[in-house]
């Protein structure tokens, strides 16, 4: 056999490879797409922001604050500034802004409950 009949097997096999490649595709099914749907809609619902049920975002720029130059009544009715170590009731209140302060006095954390 000659060099170019090598080549030109070569290119008939490798051809023949692709094709039956392309043959052996199979589309997937409706169980299969469901299954990606709703793997989908869980990582939606893992992956959204909780809501923003005490204003928090609205108080972002208290944190560093002062704890004592901060006026209650800039706050949202039922919010808690908690003294570095002080106890706290555990009752949960989404609706509840809590700002702890910081060993220094400053703000160092906000959260709802």
């Amino acid at each position: 056999m000659g060099e170019a009949a090598v080549k030109r097997s070569l290119v008939l096999v490798l051809g023949a490879a692709l094709v039956a490649a392309a043959c052996t595709y199979q589309a997937p099914t409706y169980r299969d797409l469901d299954r990606i749907a709703q793997q989908q809609q869980r990582e939606a619902i893992l992956n959204r922001p909780p809501p923003d049920t005490c204003q928090l975002a609205a108080h972002r720029h208290l944190l560093g604050a002062d704890g004592g130059a901060i006026q209650q009544s800039s706050l949202p009715a039922g919010a808690r500034i908690i003294c570095h170590g002080c106890a706290v009731t555990l009752d949960y209140r989404a609706e509840r802004l809590n700002l702890e302060l910081g060993p220094d006095g400053k703000v160092a954390n906000l959260r709802c409950g």
